[in-house]
């Protein structure tokens, strides 16, 4: 995290602007899998906090330039020649998460993520207002990120009917058996 991380928070959450400095979330799944990428290669995954499209930042003028600063950033103090190394890269705005993923208003993760709307005072799994009604993903107890929204599908697996309603086949298919 940068020295300014709390302060980098409040302009995305609160002033909602796109700092010029920002924090940095970096990860190379090929150190534990080197299956994902073709070999000799890295796979690298880069995520930096941004405001959501409600903030006015205009990502059609914005993504690119920003892109570019994270990417020189990354070669000027972590890995020497990087741009000139890319075999592939695909980079995802808010405009991505709100056009293809249906996130409201762009959001990666939903809600802001501040006590009243973390972990249990997130909106719970089941609705209060309809009877059979579910609800998961990063709005969801117990919260963003990949972990969040797994376990908020195996809450919700135990609120219809137990490990025993759902089983898996083949990836990408769900047979739900109702008793």
């Amino acid at each position: 995290l940068g020295e300014r991380y709390q302060g980098l928070l409040s302009d995305i959450f609160n002033k909602q602007q796109l700092a010029d400095d920002f924090s940095l979330y970096l990860h190379m799944p090929t150190i534990t899998d080197p299956s994902i990428a073709p070999e000799g290669c890295e796979n690298f995954y880069v995520l930096s906090p941004v405001p959501h499209l409600g903030s006015g930042v205009d990502w059609t003028k914005t993504a690119k330039p920003y892109r570019d600063a994270i990417m020189q950033f990354l070669e000027d103090n972590y890995l020497p020649d990087l741009q000139a190394n890319l075999i592939a890269e695909h980079y995802i705005d808010p405009l991505h998460f709100q056009g293809t993923l249906n996130s409201h208003m762009g959001s990666a993760f939903s809600v802001q993520p501040i006590l009243t709307q973390s972990a249990w005072f997130s909106p719970h799994n089941r609705s209060e207002d309809f009877e059979n009604l579910y609800f998961v993903g990063a709005g969801t107890h117990p919260g963003a990120g990949l972990p969040g929204v797994l376990s908020s599908s195996i809450i919700v697996q135990n609120l219809i009917g137990g490990a025993d309603s759902v089983t898996m086949g083949a990836p990408n298919t769900l047979t739900t058996e109702m008793a």
